[in-house]
């Protein structure tokens, strides 16, 4: 019997080290809403409506307002009415056309109840009728 300790495990050489960090990834990540700093929103959107609201929002009459402001980057902002009123809120999602509204702006719009409670409008089908 040999009373020598087992020699101690010896690090891994420079070459293997290298080969572990130059093999990429094979796990694909799944696209975060965080990233990029962009926050799920839990206002109705026209993606998230349901097909009843839609609906209902499309027999509404149409009104008109003016644009009293607009964030590009949250892509949200307020309408005021033009017959006077609280502000109407506006998604960018439900603005047709290729044009984002901008403070001043002239648009018609109909309107759509925001849940869970249905207090609030929110303006949907909005349309830019004079730049």
């Amino acid at each position: 019997m040999s009373s020598e300790p087992p020699p101690p495990p010896q690090p891994p050489t420079h070459q293997a080290s290298v080969g572990l960090l130059d093999t990429p990834r094979s796990r694909e990540r799944s696209p975060s809403p965080l990233r990029g700093n962009v926050v799920p929103s839990p206002l109705p959107t026209r993606r998230t409506r349901t097909f009843s609201a839609t609906v209902r929002a499309s027999q509404g009459p149409v009104y008109k307002g003016v644009c009293k402001c607009f964030c590009r980057s949250k892509g949200h902002g307020f309408i005021t009415p033009a017959d006077g009123g609280p502000d109407i809120f506006l998604h960018i999602s439900d603005v047709e056309g290729e044009y984002v509204p901008v403070e001043g702006d002239e648009v018609t719009y109909k309107m759509c109840s925001i849940p869970p409670k249905n207090e609030k409008l929110q303006a949907v089908e909005v349309v830019i009728t004079h730049l």
